[in-house]
């Protein structure tokens, strides 16, 4: 399953968003990191993995998200939802 949205949010942002939503404790899909760059990080959850990727393309002003996963994750939902309740940082 792939979603993709946009976000005024630096690339680097969403990556470190996504480690936190999706790594913490009370987290709903509880995930560890098994691989990540500059352009994306990997979570292993206890059914499935999910990959978020954060770019901008060139001439583009806002960052392209999309996160594909597996299975069908309602956390990936949320994570969207919350992706679009942040503000830019600097």
């Amino acid at each position: 399953m792939i979603t993709q949205t946009t976000t005024q949010l630096a690339p680097a942002q969403v990556l470190e968003g996504a480690r936190r939503f999706f790594t913490a404790r009370d987290s709903l899909d509880s995930a560890t990191v098994v691989d990540e760059s500059d352009r994306h990080v990997t979570l292993a959850t206890f059914r499935s993995r999910l990959a978020i990727s954060a770019w901008v393309e060139e001439g583009a002003e806002e960052t392209q998200v999309r996160v594909s996963t597996l299975r069908r994750s309602d956390s990936v939902g949320k994570f969207l939802s919350w992706l679009r309740t942040q503000a830019p940082v600097g």
